[in-house]
């Protein structure tokens, strides 16, 4: 028997099982020139990733053991103290009723407040957002901004808007205030 009729006749009893053998090298093949072109690069950058991660734990853990351990626990301290001077949600009736008392005090009425509340992200707190207008005397809203300002809650201007007026021989002034106030979720 040649040659040529010995491969004839592997190729013929064996066709199937040559393609199968075959088709697994070719796929061995493409596996890894995706291992090399695609995998093996995302491998490298999270090896990197992870070993600049590592470096910056160690540097923070080589400053909390050289001090700043205190540091952070003052910083921990000051947000627990921040929160206990946030009154409780509770509290929003008498921080109203305190606009109102300001507004007496300078001798000027708040005829309406309106308010609307939203969680402030990541934190315990409700935002508060109020609206309202004052009117009178220039000396008037002057008094009841220095009340506000020196008012122990945590107070932020959001809008305010002053518009002058003249009625009879007086001049009024028109002050229209948007604020936010905060308190403590869940109490």
């Amino acid at each position: 028997m040649s040659r040529e009729q010995l491969i004839q006749a592997l190729w013929g009893e064996n066709r199937g099982k040559v393609l199968t053998l075959l088709f697994f090298i070719l796929l061995i093949g493409a596996l890894q020139l995706w291992q090399g072109l695609w995998i093996d690069p995302q491998l490298e950058s999270t090896r990197v990733g992870l070993r600049n991660l590592q470096t910056d734990l160690r540097s923070i853990q080589q400053r909390v053991a050289e001090g700043g351990g205190a540091k952070i626990s003052g910083i921990a301290d000051d947000l627990e103290h921040f929160y206990q001077m946030v009154p409780p949600r509770s509290g929003l009736g008498s921080f109203i009723g305190r606009l109102y008392s300001y507004a007496e005090a300078a001798g000027i009425d708040i005829e309406q407040i309106s308010y609307s509340a939203k969680p402030v992200k990541e934190t315990e707190l409700l935002g508060y957002q109020l609206s309202f207008t004052v009117s009178g005397s220039y000396a008037q809203v002057k008094k009841f901004i220095h009340k506000l300002e020196n008012s122990p809650s945590l107070l932020i201007l959001d809008k305010i808007s002053l518009a002058g007026a003249r009625q009879a021989t007086e001049e009024i002034v028109n002050l229209q205030m948007q604020l936010q106030t905060f308190f403590r979720e869940g109490e």
